[in-house]
């Protein structure tokens, strides 16, 4: 995964942000769990079918991305569908937990056409901040206990 985030990278200029990188806009009426549970879903199902475009159109720009130590701000929609493409895996989605302005979604990993996963059934997951009917930010986080509601 680190050998495709650094093709990336060079791919496209990334700033690296600080986790304050964006101002936090108030959430807006359609910013409901149903809502933010339905944006979810339709990342899953874009990445899952490799359309790594249709996943860009979800964000905001700029966008932050955190996945262990790296956190990029992503200015373009075309600097978003680089980095999805990234991604090896697909996944079902197991639960979504939302909490505030985050929804964070729980994911037994699969294979993505043009892809190679080798993760195959592990869980993982993503939490996903949400203003506005647009992702402002993606962090891969921990798995969580498994006692929220499920998606």
């Amino acid at each position: 995964m680190r050998k495709l985030l650094a093709a990336a990278a060079a791919a496209v200029t990334l700033s690296l942000a600080a986790p304050t990188g964006l101002a936090r806009p108030a959430a807006t009426a359609t910013d409901t769990p149903a809502a933010m549970r339905t944006i979810v879903h339709a990342w899953s199902a874009r990445l899952n079918a490799n359309d790594n475009a249709g996943v860009a159109r979800l964000f905001a720009v700029p966008a932050i991305i955190r996945q262990g130590d790296l956190i990029y701000r992503l200015t373009t929609r075309k600097q978003l569908t680089i980095w999805h493409d990234g991604l090896p895996c697909g996944g079902t989605i197991s639960q979504i937990i939302i909490r505030g302005r985050f929804a964070t979604a729980v994911f037994v990993l699969g294979m993505r056409r043009g892809h190679t996963c080798q993760g195959l059934d592990a869980e993982a997951a993503a939490r996903f901040e949400i203003v506005g009917g647009k992702i402002r930010s993606w962090t891969q986080v921990a798995v969580p206990d498994q006692t929220g509601p499920v998606a």
